[in-house]
């Protein structure tokens, strides 16, 4: 077999045929969630530690909300720039009622901690119960195997 010599690759061309609804529908809901995301950890940041640090790291990674709502603007026409107006309302608005019902969220934090404790320790008791079968069986089977060694050796004695 002949070893492979050189490997050419080609460089990623630009898209050249027209956006479809449904890449102008996946923009929009890209940024959609991106603003959304954004909105929720800026509302939970004052209720984590170290929670400005990771609104900004957040905010960050996503790129302004400028350059969000105009790169989607910028796809097509009529569909992409509808969505995107009405979700940067819903989310600003979202946000701002939000900011009233910081409570709420934190109460559905800890609700979410105890159910997650909660369930952590079914879980271990299910592995206890797991590994207390287990030695069971193994004990079994040593027993088992133990008293075939011994029914086996007397076999052989008697001839």
């Amino acid at each position: 077999m002949d070893p492979i010599s050189q490997v050419h690759v080609a460089p990623t061309t630009e898209r050249t045929a027209a956006r479809s609804r449904f890449d102008q529908a996946v923009e929009s809901a890209k940024a959609q969630l991106a603003r959304g995301a954004v909105a929720s950890v800026e509302v939970a940041s004052p209720f984590l530690p170290g929670g400005p640090v990771l609104s900004a790291a957040v905010r960050g990674a996503v790129g302004p909300g400028e350059a969000l709502r105009s790169s989607t603007k910028g796809t097509s026409s009529g569909a992409g720039t509808r969505a995107p107006s009405g979700g940067a309302g819903g989310v600003g608005s979202g946000s701002g009622g939000a900011a009233g019902t910081g409570g709420d969220i934190l109460e559905a934090t800890r609700a979410l901690q105890a159910e997650s404790q909660s369930m952590n320790l079914q879980f271990l008791q299910l592995q206890e119960s797991m590994q207390a079968e287990s030695r069971e069986f193994t004990a079994l089977s040593n027993v088992m195997k133990v008293k075939h060694d011994t029914a086996k050796a007397a076999i052989n004695n008697i001839h």
